[in-house]
């Protein structure tokens, strides 16, 4: 049992490991989104990426784009003549967005003169305006700080024909279109996961990539806005190398790692004086001017909810300055890993055989994994995949404790009808259902109690006179249909010894005295009509015909498990037991098939027709025993009686 139990658990684990071998090569949508889910929890439960205080987030938001043609700046802002730069610049900010060209100009002159190392732009500029030459000279002067974006736009499919990528530069009015690519233009593009959520940032790649090809040797590499910042702010060795996409720690949640800076601040003197410090704020910063909030659209999901493009990039800057990057496990230490969790899991539903117990146990397996998939984040920055060893394990786990509960419930209806061979349906169902109860009755209890007994007249002479088989097969079809009766009316089927038949009434359920002894009286007159049955069907088949005598009595009886470590027997015994054996060997002498005591006959009168056959003397017993036949039932041989009766 312990073999084919162990045996099961491991086919088990392997079915499970199999599917999840299939799920971990196929990575259908709902099972990525699932191991993403998890990946996104660890993010936010782990340790973030600290924050570089020297990158600056100037967002162009809704109150910056919303300064009102109609209002005067010049009064509502405190400007002068002393103050030409800013009256110019938030002049053109009270144009409707896009704003002039030049205005992108006077940002970038204002913070390169207040001491920043770099200024991103995280816009493109993909068409030719009037107002380019201002913002052309401005990023000619300050060429070595200046960094404007692009855009790639990837491949895809339009009414069955593949479009090719592109890539969206700024024009030459700004910035020549150069090969390679002009040193102040980078690509602002990230590219997320199959669930559109961006946990990743390439620093570099080619367009060949771009088009879902591999790279050549002589592919162009272009550089992405954040790592062009860092090259223009001599941080040249925090960008990774390679072509390759990388997990990068985030800093935290959106707008808090990052506040963002409305941009039109800087040219409202009061705000650059108290705000910025006259641009001290600025000096030797890395600062990003980009869109903020939804009027732009320039939101990206991340694990930490919807991020500006801006805030996206100084994220990946923050994480190469710190180099904070994540590994994976390989996919061959990724399926061990799933391999271990079913042995556990095959292991712990081997040793651990209480269900509650085994499922304590594996939650507090899973929280350690947990911790342990989390500390490893932490400190190694390797992301564990524990979505398919989490799977293996409880799925294994559980399927086990199913099993086992299918097996007990097969081997409980195996013992069921192995009982019911022996004891009557309502008491095995309170055996089986009820253990608790049923086990309180067993301890050697002092009961009143029925017996009957039954016995073949002359068994022995016949037996010697007899073919062996065709006795056994004459002799199961006789005790077949005696077990039956007694079961029939709720009782117990004792022993069998040699060709009698014991049964109880009352030592395990009883329905109260007089309920017992009738239920055992009837099912000695339904033993003597099946007998009858069988003899009128051995006679055509030209076997010899049986002869019974059953005795029935009542009396107090010893109930309880009785026999050696080795052999349990439960039944009963007492003086009740031996007179009704002796009884039922008088059933001859008596001239009666059936025959009763006193206290049966004063407990069933109502029910049966009774013949006083005087007092006996029971060998090995004291005194005298007054006994009955049992003649029919009132019912049967005086209807308007039991009418009677039953209306009482």
């Amino acid at each position: 049992m312990r073999t084919k139990r162990g045996l099961t658990l491991i086919l088990l684990a392997v079915v499970c490991f199999a599917g999840l071998l299939f799920l971990e090569i196929r990575q259908p949508f709902a099972y990525a989104r699932v191991r993403n889910l998890y990946r996104d929890a660890i993010s936010r439960a782990g340790r973030t990426t600290p924050m570089n205080p020297d990158l600056v987030f100037l967002a162009i938001d809704s109150e910056s784009v919303n300064l009102d043609a109609d209002m005067d700046i010049e009064q509502l802002y405190g400007l002068d003549d002393k103050h030409p730069l800013e009256s110019r610049a938030l002049t053109l900010m009270t144009q409707h967005w896009p704003w002039p060209r030049e205005v992108h100009g006077l940002i970038l002159q204002r913070l390169v003169e207040a001491g920043a190392k770099a200024v991103m732009f995280d816009l493109t500029f993909p068409t030719p305006t009037d107002g380019d030459p201002p913002f052309r000279l401005a990023l000619e002067r300050y060429r070595d700080r200046a960094v404007i974006g692009s855009n790639f736009v990837d491949a895809s499919w339009t009414n069955l024909t593949r479009v090719g990528a592109s890539h969206t530069r700024p024009p030459d009015s700004l910035v020549p279109q150069t090969s390679p690519m002009d040193d102040r233009v980078a690509y602002t593009n990230f590219w997320p996961d199959a669930d559109e959520v961006v946990r990743r940032a390439q620093y570099r790649v080619t367009f060949e990539q771009v088009e879902g090809r591999e790279p050549t040797e002589d592919s162009e590499q272009f550089v992405s806005l954040g790592a062009r910042a860092l090259l223009k702010a001599g941080f040249a060795n925090a960008i990774p190398p390679g072509l390759d996409e990388h997990i990068f720690r985030f800093t935290g949640s959106p707008r808090a790692a990052f506040p963002p800076h409305p941009v039109f601040e800087i040219f409202v003197p009061d705000y650059w004086k108290h705000n910025y410090r006259d641009g001290a704020f600025f000096k030797d910063k890395v600062v990003i001017v980009g869109a903020e909030g939804n009027w732009q659209h320039d939101e990206h999901q991340t694990p930490f909810g919807s991020m500006p493009g801006p805030e996206l990039h100084l994220n990946a800057i923050n994480a190469a300055l710190h180099r904070e990057f994540i590994t994976e496990l390989a996919p061959l230490a990724r399926l061990g890993l799933t391999a271990c969790a079913g042995v556990l899991a095959v292991t712990l539903s081997l040793f651990v055989r209480s269900p509650w117990v085994r499922l304590i146990v594996l939650l507090a397996i899973d929280c350690a994994d947990g911790w342990i998939a989390l500390t490893i984040f932490n400190q190694a920055g390797i992301f564990v995949p524990m979505v398919a060893p989490f799977t293996q394990l409880n799925l294994t786990v559980v399927l086990g404790l199913l099993s086992d509960i299918a097996g007990e419930r097969v081997e409980k209806n195996r013992v069921r009808r192995t009982l019911e061979r022996y004891v009557s349906h309502d008491v095995v169902r309170q055996m089986l259902d009820q253990p608790k109860a049923y086990a309180e009755s067993l301890g050697g209890m002092l009961k009143p109690a029925t017996i009957l007994f039954s016995d073949i007249r002359g068994y022995s002479q016949m037996s010697s006179r007899s073919d062996p088989h065709v006795l056994v097969k004459q002799l199961n079809e006789y005790l077949t249909a005696m077990v039956e009766c007694v079961f029939r009316f709720g009782g117990t089927l004792d022993k069998f010894i040699g060709d009698a038949v014991m049964a109880v009434w009352g030592n395990v359920t009883t329905q109260g005295a007089a309920a017992d002894a009738t239920a055992a009286v009837r099912a000695a007159l339904a033993m003597q009509s099946a007998l009858d049955r069988l003899n009128a069907d051995w006679r055509q088949r030209g076997l010899p015909e049986l002869k019974i005598g059953i005795a029935v009595n009542h009396g107090e009886v010893v109930v309880g498990n009785i026999g050696s470590p080795h052999r349990m027997e439960f039944t009963v015994i007492g003086d009740a037991v031996n007179v009704t054996w002796r009884m039922q060997e008088l059933t001859k002498e008596l001239g009666s098939n059936l025959i009763v005591s006193r206290p049966v006959a004063d407990l069933v009168v109502e029910h049966f027709n009774l013949q006083p056959l005087g007092t006996v003397n029971i060998r090995g017993l004291s005194g005298l025993f007054e006994v009955f036949a049992v003649q029919d039932t009132i019912e049967t041989q005086y209807p308007e009686i039991a009418e009677v009766l039953s209306a009482r």
